[in-house]
C-alpha cells in the first residue's frame, strides 16, 4: 500500500483513492474512470515501480489534463505532476478558464466533482475564497472584482460548431500573478501543472507532401491522397526526410467494379422483364406489359449505354470499345469480354476511367478539377475560367523589425475564425532574435497547425496563414509595445483576413471559397461545378471541361427515373395507385349497390309473403264460411 489519499482528474473524470491503495489499484480506478487514457504499472525491478498513463489517441488536442483536488496532492506525490504551475489558457494580459455549459450552476456540479476542492486563491497576493462546491462562475468573478486584486473577472460566451459555452476571463494592466494551493485554478482551467516525468509529448504529426505543409493528429494518414494511406515512421527536424510515393493503380479492383457495374445493369433488365413480358405461345402478359414508363426506362438504358461518351478520345469513346457490348439476341443485356477489358486497362486506363465516371480536365496547371453534380452538364467543351480576383493568406506583418536579441519574454496571443474564435497564446523566450522567434513559433504545435512565421526583406516578422480565403482570418497582439528588441508586433491587435477568389466558369456566376471557385446553385451549364484556382494573378486562366461516363450516365438516369418526388416511376406508382384505389372504390360501389338491391329483393319478398300469407287467411276463411253456409242449407232441406 502507498498510504496516499484523496482525488484528482484525469480529462475532466475524477478519480478517487485510499490509503490501502497500490500502483496497480490505482491505474484500475483510473482505467475505469474511462477517462481516454490507459493507465498500467512498469516494473523496472523487483524494487522500481512506474505508474505509466497513455492516452488513447495522438495529437496535441490529446494531451492528458491531470490536477489535483484539494491539498492532498496525490499526482504530485506519484510524480506524475509537480510543483510547477503555468497559465493554461491565456488572453492578452490575463487568463481565461476551461468552457463551462452554465454560468450560474457551482462548477463542482457542472464536473460532476464530489468534494469539490474549496480554499483561498490569491490574485497578484490579494486572498480570495472560492468554494468550487457553491461558487458558479458568476460568483467567483463577482468575488474576483470585489477583493481589489487589481484585475477584471468577467464571464465570456464562446459559441462554436453552433454551441455556446462560457469561460472566466481575469485580465489586468499586466498579467497578473496566481497562487493556488488547493488546485482551484487547476480545477477551474486557469492555470496547469507541469507533467511530473513526461515520456513523449502529444503533438501532432508536422510534414510536407508536394512542398505543401501539413499537420495530422495521427501518423496515418487516409485522408491526403484518396485511396492511399500513409503512415509516418520517423521525424528529423533538423535533416527532414524526403520520401517519394509511387501510386500505382489497382486493375484487378477496376475490372472487378466494371464487372459489378454489368452485372447490376443486366439484373436490373432481369427484374424489368420479370413483369414485363408477353408469352406468344399462351399469349400470358406480365402486369407491366405495355406500360409507356418500364419501356421508356428500357430504352433509355440500352441508349445511353451504346452512347459515345462526349469529350473522350474517339477511339476510346464507347464502351464497345473496351468489350463490353450489347447481347446480339436481343436480351437488351450487356457481354463483357473480358480479354479486351484487360487490354484496355492495361494501356489506357485513364481513357478507360473516363468511359464511366465524371471527370474533368483543365488546360492550365494553375487550375484542378475538383467536383461536378448530377446538376452540371457534362458537353465535353472547354468551359473558359476568368478570374477577377485571385485567393489570398491572412498575413499579419510586424510594424518594426527586430534587430537585437529580446531581453524580456514575450507573450503574442492570437485569435479569431482560424482559432475558432478562441484565443491561443505562445510566450517567446527572453534571449530571443527574429530567427529563434521564427523558429519557435513553426515548431509550436498548435500554431504550426494555422500559420507559418517568416521574415519579409525588411527584417520584419510575417505571420501567414496556411488556409486560403475569407475564413482564414485572425488577430494577433503582444503585450510588449512594438521595438527593435522584440517581435515588433506591439499592443495594438492586428486584425487580418484572407480574400476568396472571384470569377466567372463558362460565363456563369461562381462562388469563391478560399481557392475553391463553385458554380452557382441554377446556372445552366455549371450548376455544382467546382474548381481550385491557385493562379496569383486575375484574368482569363484557362479552361475546364466536364466529361460524364457511362456508368455515372446511368446512375443519374435511374435516380430521375426514381426519385422519391418527381420520378418517373414515382409519377406510375402513384397512377396506379390510384387507379388500385378507384377500383377498390368502384367495388365497394358495386358491393354497396348489390346490398341495397338484396335488401330491396327482401323487402318485396316479405311483402308478397305477408300478401299471401293474408291471402291464404281470406281464403281459409272464405271457406270456413262457405262451409258453414252448405251446412245450413242442408240442414233446411231436411
Amino acid at each position: 500500500a502507498l498510504g496516499l489519499s484523496g482525488s484528482f482528474v484525469v480529462n475532466g473524470k475524477q478519480v478517487t483513492v485510499v490509503a490501502s491503495d497500490n500502483l496497480r489499484d490505482i491505474a484500475a480506478r483510473i482505467n475505469n474512470a474511462k477517462a481516454g487514457v490507459t493507465a498500467s504499472v512498469l516494473s523496472v525491478s523487483s524494487s522500481e515501480h512506474y505508474l505509466v498513463l497513455t492516452a488513447h489517441e495522438s495529437g496535441a488536442a490529446n494531451a492528458i489534463s491531470l490536477n489535483d483536488l484539494g491539498s492532498d496532492n496525490v499526482l504530485q506525490s506519484l510524480g506524475l505532476v509537480n510543483s510547477s504551475v503555468s497559465i493554461k489558457n491565456a488572453v492578452t494580459n490575463g487568463a481565461q478558464s476551461d468552457k463551462f455549459a452554465d454560468t450560474s450552476t457551482a462548477v463542482g456540479t457542472l464536473l460532476n466533482l464530489s468534494g469539490a476542492p474549496s480554499g483561498t486563491i490569491k490574485i497578484n497576493g490579494v486572498d480570495i475564497a472560492i468554494d468550487l462546491s457553491t461558487d458558479s462562475l458568476n460568483s467567483i468573478a463577482q468575488k474576483i472584482n470585489d477583493a481589489g486584486a487589481g484585475v477584471t473577472a468577467s464571464v465570456v460566451t464562446v459559441t462554436q460548431n453552433s454551441t455556446t459555452r462560457y469561460r472566466l476571463q481575469i485580465t489586468g494592466a499586466a498579467t497578473p500573478t496566481f497562487a493556488d494551493d488547493q488546485h482551484i485554478l487547476e480545477t477551474l482551467g486557469i492555470l496547469k501543472a507541469g507533467y511530473g516525468n513526461e515520456l513523449i509529448q502529444a503533438r501532432d504529426a508536422q510534414f510536407k507532401i508536394d512542398n505543401m505543409s501539413l499537420t495530422s493528429s495521427s501518423n496515418v494518414l487516409t485522408n491526403i491522397i484518396p485511396g492511399v494511406t500513409i503512415t509516418l515512421m520517423d521525424a528529423d527536424a533538423t535533416n527532414p526526410k524526403r520520401t517519394t510515393i509511387t501510386v500505382s493503380r489497382d486493375t484487378k479492383s477496376i475490372k472487378d467494379a466494371i464487372k459489378g457495374f454489368v452485372d447490376a445493369y443486366n439484373s436490373t433488365i432481369d427484374l424489368i422483364k420479370k413483369y414485363d413480358y408477353f408469352d406468344k405461345e399462351t399469349y400470358e402478359t406480365g402486369p407491366l406489359f405495355g406500360n409507356a414508363t418500364v419501356n421508356a426506362l428500357t430504352a433509355e438504358l440500352m441508349a445511353t449505354v451504346s452512347d459515345v461518351v462526349a469529350g473522350a478520345t474517339s477511339d476510346m469513346s464507347m464502351l464497345t470499345q473496351v468489350g463490353i457490348t450489347l447481347d446480339p439476341t436481343g436480351s437488351g443485356k450487356l457481354v463483357l469480354k473480358e480479354s479486351d477489358l484487360e487490354a484496355a486497362l492495361n494501356s489506357r486506363l485513364g481513357d478507360v476511367e473516363r468511359l464511366f465516371r465524371v471527370m474533368g480536365s483543365t488546360s492550365d496547371p494553375r487550375l484542378t478539377f475538383v467536383i461536378a453534380t448530377s446538376k452540371t452538364k457534362a458537353t465535353g467543351e472547354p468551359l473558359t475560367v476568368n478570374i477577377t480576383q485571385v485567393a489570398t493568406q491572412a498575413q499579419a506583418t510586424a510594424s518594426v523589425a527586430q534587430t537585437q536579441a529580446s531581453t524580456v519574454a514575450e507573450r503574442l496571443t492570437f485569435g479569431g475564425a482560424l482559432f475558432n474564435n478562441t484565443e491561443y497564446s505562445i510566450t517567446l523566450n527572453a534571449g530571443n532574435t527574429i530567427d529563434d522567434t521564427i523558429a519557435q513559433i513553426n515548431a509550436d504545435a498548435t500554431l504550426s497547425r494555422y500559420l507559418v512565421a517568416s521574415k519579409d526583406e525588411n527584417g520584419r516578422l510575417v505571420l501567414t496563414s496556411k488556409q486560403y480565403g475569407s475564413k482564414a482570418a485572425f488577430t494577433v497582439v503582444s503585450d510588449q509595445e512594438a521595438a527593435d528588441n522584440n517581435s515588433g508586433i506591439g499592443t495594438t491587435r492586428l486584425e487580418v483576413r484572407g480574400q476568396d477568389v472571384a470569377g466567372t466558369i463558362n460565363g456563369e456566376a461562381a462562388t469563391g471559397d478560399g481557392q475553391f471557385l463553385t458554380g452557382n446553385t441554377g446556372n445552366a451549364t455549371t450548376d455544382g461545378l467546382q474548381i481550385r484556382v491557385t493562379a496569383t494573378t486575375p484574368g482569363i486562366i484557362g479552361t475546364v471541361t466536364v466529361t460524364r461516363g457511362i456508368a455515372d450516365r446511368v446512375f443519374q438516369l435511374i435516380q430521375r427515373f426514381t426519385d422519391s418526388i418527381n420520378g418517373a416511376l414515382t409519377d406510375e406508382t402513384k397512377t396506379i395507385q390510384q387507379q388500385i384505389d378507384e377500383i377498390k372504390q368502384r367495388i365497394s360501389a358495386f358491393d354497396e349497390a348489390m346490398q341495397r338491391r338484396a335488401n330491396d329483393l327482401r323487402a318485396q319478398f316479405t311483402s308478397m309473403e305477408n300478401a299471401l300469407n293474408k291471402m291464404r287467411s281470406q281464403a281459409q276463411y272464405l271457406t270456413a264460411l262457405f262451409g258453414q253456409a252448405s251446412l245450413l242449407s242442408n240442414l233446411n232441406v231436411r
